[in-house]
């Protein structure tokens, strides 16, 4: 589909529990900083890590930081690392918060060598894993990946991988226009998170907006088809 745009608090609590709520967050994202320690500042460093630490937090921040891409000296180092974390992914022995991480970070690094990986972990048995490999193939999938996350976002028993799978189809750059005809039936789910999701992707796909009026939307999908059928 063609005509895409750019994508484009707060309670009341007392002066005395806001404080303790505050430190009760951050007290153990702090002890976790400070357990793991300084790893460095460059990809060679976070790479190095990766592949000689036997700690796994530590592993865990090193993939997050190498999402970064200004940590990189040049794309060969980018390949490297991809290699690194497909392998780490593939491997199964990492942690699911840790594969969930490999997943965003290949994301963001936005190399077609991470496809193959994505593309089976969006089928993987932990539904964390699943949405997170959704997302990635979001910002790096082709078309044919549109089939994937159209079975994700009907068939998966998971509704964060079912929204995660029709927010990533909005964030295709190219998307099967069969793919519209999905997304209007899924503004017919009875879970609002579904039609919520769905309309937005159909918003991101299209260019267009008709609200919440299905028929339209389906009369659009239907044209970009060729189809002029009565539905």
């Amino acid at each position: 589909m063609e005509g895409r745009p750019p994508r484009p608090l707060g309670s009341h609590r007392s002066p005395i529990i806001a404080p303790i709520i505050l430190l009760m967050l951050v007290a153990p994202w702090a002890a976790g900083c400070a357990g793991v320690g300084f790893i460095g500042t460059t990809a060679s460093s976070f790479l190095r890590h990766i592949r000689e630490s036997e700690d796994p937090n530590v592993r865990y921040a090193a993939i997050t930081k190498l999402s970064n891409p200004n940590c990189y000296d040049d794309e060969s180092q980018k390949a490297e690392a991809v290699g690194l974390l497909v392998a780490a992914l593939e491997g199964g022995e990492e942690s699911v918060a840790t594969q969930a991480a490999i997943c965003r970070t290949l994301g963001a690094l936005d190399r077609p060598e991470a496809l193959t990986a994505l593309r089976k972990a969006a089928l993987a048995e932990d539904p964390i894993v699943r949405a997170e490999a959704c997302r990635a193939l979001g910002a790096i999938g082709t078309a044919e990946d549109a089939t994937i996350l159209a079975r994700v976002m009907t068939a998966d028993t998971s509704r964060d991988c079912r929204v995660a799978a029709i927010e990533a189809l909005g964030d295709l750059e190219e998307v099967d226009p069969r793919i519209g005809l999905t997304l209007v039936e899924g503004m017919r789910n009875p879970d609002p998170a579904i039609r919520a999701a769905s309309y937005q992707a159909l918003k991101d796909v299209t260019g267009e907006d008709f609200g919440f009026e299905i028929d339209r939307w389906e009369e659009l999908a239907r044209s970009r088809l060729g189809d002029e059928s009565p539905r």
